[in-house]
């Protein structure tokens, strides 16, 4: 598995750094418990995640500090002489195929993120699991994933001829509001978050038509009604901390505001409770109204 790499001005970019950061902690607990297991072992649930460069969901029914191992059966329980301060849980998750097994290094194996995602259903709500989805689809289309949307209809299929799991019903409820181009969890939770006061589905992380950089670079929204020139750009604290990225989202939304465009500008604070999201809805849904979308679009 390839190292990430920060992409200049990519609003994520401190986020990858950190996973890396925790992908390579998480390595070392897991090359080190191989070494005191009796046969070989396969990471699943949030060890996988943490071991392939995704998020791990901030509400999760799990104990993420530990080593969670997957076996097919209970006769594959594997003996593990504990280590100090490293907890390990064993599951059973029974539709583990060789090619459901990723090799990460060093004889750390862990489980393909479509299998993990359908396996940590039991443990999230729907909308952390949407957010677990658009996080897992993101990361495969930065390890080299040539086109995100055949990605999701992949995981689309592949959940629909699972074999009956626990958690599916779920699975295939989240499906309908998984999007294939999104960066970041609070960029997935702010989109489900004004969906759920009504506001219509945007178009993520698309490119702007007509306007660029001065440099020529394509501009892109973080969620834009392209029809009705209104977008949505999240802004987290590296926004503001770093001087690169804050005179790069300065030029954007001058240019941007130039051609007509309104822009929100959201941060954490905006989506800390429910009663902040509710009122973040109501100022997009009076953008929107301003220039023209009728009250049945914004509620569809």
């Amino acid at each position: 598995m390839n190292d990430y790499e920060p992409i200049p001005g990519e609003p994520t970019a401190t986020m990858f750094q950190s996973l890396e950061q925790i992908r390579r902690q998480t390595l070392q607990r897991c090359t080190a418990t191989v070494g005191q297991s009796d046969r070989q072992l396969l990471f699943g649930m949030t060890t996988a995640l943490e071991l392939q460069g995704v998020p791990v969901p901030s509400h999760c029914n799990l104990d993420t500090a530990a080593l969670h191992v997957t076996v097919r059966t209970r006769s594959g329980r594997p003996h593990i002489r504990p280590l100090k301060s490293v907890p390990v849980i064993v599951h059973i998750w029974s539709h583990c195929t060789p090619q459901s097994l990723i090799h990460i290094s060093n004889g750390v194996h862990a489980l393909h993120v479509f299998h993990v995602w359908a396996q940590l259903s039991p443990y999230l709500s729907t909308e952390d699991l949407v957010v677990l989805g658009d996080s897992i689809l993101t990361m495969l289309v930065r390890n080299g994933a040539p086109d995100a949307d055949k990605l999701y209809l992949e995981l689309q299929r592949f959940i629909k001829e699972m074999p009956p799991f626990r958690g599916k019903s779920i699975c295939r409820q989240a499906m309908t509001l998984v999007r294939p181009n999104i960066r970041s969890p609070a960029e997935s939770s702010l989109r489900l978050g004004v969906q759920r006061h009504g506001i219509p589905d945007g178009r993520c992380n698309v490119v702007v038509p007509g306007i660029t950089f001065r440099s020529g670079a394509a501009i892109s929204l973080d969620i834009a009604w392209v029809e009705f020139k209104v977008g949505v750009e999240y802004d987290g604290d590296h926004h503001r901390t770093d001087k690169v990225q804050w005179r790069r989202d300065n030029e954007k939304r001058e240019r941007l505001r130039a051609h007509g465009w309104i822009l929100i500008i959201v941060t954490a604070q905006n989506l800390i409770d429910e009663m902040s999201i509710a009122e973040l809805a109501l100022r997009i849904a009076r953008r929107l109204a301003e220039r023209g979308a009728s009250r049945s679009s914004q509620s569809a």
